[in-house]
């Protein structure tokens, strides 16, 4: 695993929480999913969730953007608690999320897929048209408004339902595996865009990802998921070095 980190953060506890987990819990019939998973994602920070295959990462990102209610646990999203709200409630707050598999409009523009990102937040077509500029000049889009979704090559589709999620204007952006299928010079547009989208933008970032050198690379700190349960939390050196995270990736300790 690379070590190298992004800048680093201020100390937690001269920082904000965002959003906060407490003892989260999700079953499916006799399945627990998630277990007793709790966490703080503080203001202006990059924080990776990172797991083995089934570990739970993607009920996590379902759980926390209202798009499935937990068995038991609580979320707290900007002070409120947001455990049973719905995912339109959520994301009007301003926690906001991209998929696996991205859910774009095939048959509409580029430009008319960003726009509809904007109707969350504004109301002036003016508005809407200059927002919908900003995030596809930010997200590398700016020459390809009038291409049909659809037809875009994978790497810009990716980019496209960034910059979806940007024109909502969100507080907090969930990334579900953004960097899956791209190749190594659109992984590295796409580490320093989720740099941007931080520092320019002031957007914080929790990041799902399989791309262990990407996720040490950008991340201030890394949680690790593992059959449902915190397996091991801090920074990417301290993570990357953790006996029960090498065994749990690699099927055996150092």
């Amino acid at each position: 695993m690379q070590t190298t980190m992004s800048s680093p953060a201020a100390p937690a506890g001269e920082r904000k929480v965002l959003l906060k987990a407490e003892n989260l819990e999700r079953r499916f019939g006799g399945l627990t999913a998630v277990a007793d998973f709790s966490f703080e994602l503080y203001d202006g920070e990059i924080l990776g969730l990172i797991g083995p295959n089934g570990a739970g990462k993607s009920t996590t990102f379902n759980l926390i953007s209202g798009f499935i209610p937990p068995t038991s646990g609580n979320l707290v999203f900007l002070g409120e608690n947001i455990t049973r709200k719905s995912a339109t409630h959520i994301s009007r707050m301003g926690l906001i999320r991209t998929f696996q598999h991205d859910s774009l409009l095939s048959d509409m523009s580029v430009a008319d897929n960003i726009v509809i990102g904007t109707t969350r937040r504004l109301k002036s077509p003016a508005a809407r048209e200059q927002k919908m500029r900003e995030m596809a000049k930010l997200t590398g889009l700016e020459d390809h408004l009038d291409v049909m979704a659809g037809s875009l090559p994978h790497g810009l589709q990716r980019m496209l339902s960034i910059a979806i999620a940007l024109a909502a204007e969100p507080k907090v952006l969930c990334l579900d595996e953004p960097l899956t299928g791209l190749q190594g010079v659109e992984v590295a547009a796409a580490l320093d865009l989720f740099e941007m989208i931080r520092s320019q933008l002031g957007i914080t970032i929790l990041l799902v990802e399989h791309n262990m050198r990407a996720v040490m690379r950008i991340c201030d700190r890394i949680l690790v998921l593992n059959h449902g349960r915190l397996l091991a939390s801090g920074t990417p050196e301290a993570v990357s070095r953790d006996e029960h995270v090498i065994e749990a990736y690699l099927g055996h300790k150092k």
